[in-house]
């Protein structure tokens, strides 16, 4: 059996915080990757272990202070046998062989729960290893680790548990995020949508991934993937992939005839430099009452210094009227693109801007503005809120 039964347990569930690589197997809690010392002096990788019951969401301890080991005798760091050894054979499964028991017992009651049992005796073995090759560890981390089934990540989010926020952070779920655009802003919104439990993303854009674009996007392209020149939308998805299993990508530009691929998204952003493009799109989202965020970015220089302001506009149902009213209007005759100045760190203010409004729309963060527009100025150094009466 996996680690995720572990995580309903709340006790254990701390081991798998910790680090520690841990399953449950054939009626046994087993903790691998144990650092230990040979009579030889040499660190090698062993497993404890004990038997358990499953009862419900509960682990519970079948066995009293001791723990198996699997390995050969774990040593000091002389490479002298520990005093808690004991030679004591545990058949654990086919193939899985505990070959001693270790008796350690804290006076006068034990050990208080199995969280302290497991990381008592994996200090008191890894510590030797250590003290011949500090490196080593008996907290491998989450990459260890087995996740639910129904989780949208690759790997276990010990952030969000070792905070104790998964309640919150379960808002998230059922959520369907298409982000258009992943020039600069919009890869940064990924960047942080990535790390959100979201049932699915859609990145969406049809233009290659150029050497401008590596240089106001997260991470650091190889020049080798450069040379390729990649879908955008493909690039991103294969990097973010690695966290997030629900992302997918449309490797083409949106028009009139292609926003059916939009159908199932509950959240939108759109983060496109492309004004006309934006038309169809904000009006197919309202027809079919899908909430998005359009954000923008206009940058200036003035005496050889930089100034603007970023904007983030949120159409919501029932508020559309509010956003359309401060989204530019599409201007032809200007090369927006082209002669648009744009920076990483003014890019990704602009995304984390708009990440932080959709999370205030879910609840996740608390909101007393509710603004459907809001802009940063550079100058200033202010953000500041509106809302049309």
């Amino acid at each position: 059996m996996s680690s995720v039964l572990l995580v309903r347990d709340a006790d254990l569930s701390r081991l798998l915080d910790d680090g520690y690589d841990v399953v449950v197997q054939a009626g046994h809690l087993i903790v691998r990757h144990i650092p230990y010392v040979t009579g030889a002096r040499t660190v090698e990788y062993g497993f404890l272990a004990y038997p358990v019951t499953v009862s419900g969401d509960q682990v519970v301890s079948d066995t009293d202070h001791r723990i198996w080991f699997g390995g050969s005798a774990p040593c000091d760091e002389h490479g002298r046998r520990l005093p808690m050894v004991n030679d004591e054979v545990r058949v654990i499964a086919d193939g899985v062989q505990a070959d001693f028991m270790l008796s350690s017992k804290p006076a006068p009651s034990g050990y208080s729960d199995q969280y302290a049992k497991v990381t008592a005796y994996a200090r008191m073995i890894a510590d030797q290893a250590q003290a011949l090759n500090p490196a080593v560890t008996a907290t491998p981390g989450a990459a260890w680790q087995d996740v639910e089934a129904d989780s949208p990540f690759a790997y276990r989010d010990t952030a969000t548990s070792r905070a104790g926020l998964a309640a919150v952070h379960r808002r998230f779920r059922g959520h369907r995020i298409a982000i258009i655009g992943l020039g600069g802003t919009g890869s940064y919104i990924l960047d942080q949508i990535a790390k959100t439990e979201v049932d699915s993303i859609l990145l969406i854009d049809g233009d290659c991934l150029d050497n401008h674009n590596a240089f106001r996007a997260p991470g650091a392209a190889s020049l080798e993937v450069l040379r390729e020149r990649p879908n955008k939308a493909a690039h991103f998805a294969s990097v973010y992939s690695q966290m997030h299993r629900g992302i997918t990508a449309y490797e083409h530009y949106l028009d009139e005839d292609t926003l059916e691929v939009l159908s199932g998204a509950t959240f939108v952003f759109l983060a496109s430099d492309d004004a006309l493009s934006k038309q169809p799109i904000m009006d197919w989202l309202e027809a079919y009452d899908v909430p998005f965020i359009d954000v923008g970015l206009g940058v200036e220089e003035i005496d050889g210094k930089l100034t603007g302001l970023l904007r983030v506009s949120t159409s919501l149902p029932g508020r559309r009227a509010q956003a359309r009213h401060r989204i530019p209007a599409p201007a032809p005759e200007r090369d927006d693109y082209g002669r648009n100045i744009q920076t990483a760190d003014l890019n990704a203010l602009n995304a984390l801007l708009a990440v932080d409004r959709w999370k205030r729309y879910l609840g996740v963060y608390a909101d007393a503005t509710d603004e459907t527009f809001a802009t940063y100025s550079l100058v200033t150094n202010e953000i500041a809120n509106e809302d049309l009466p």
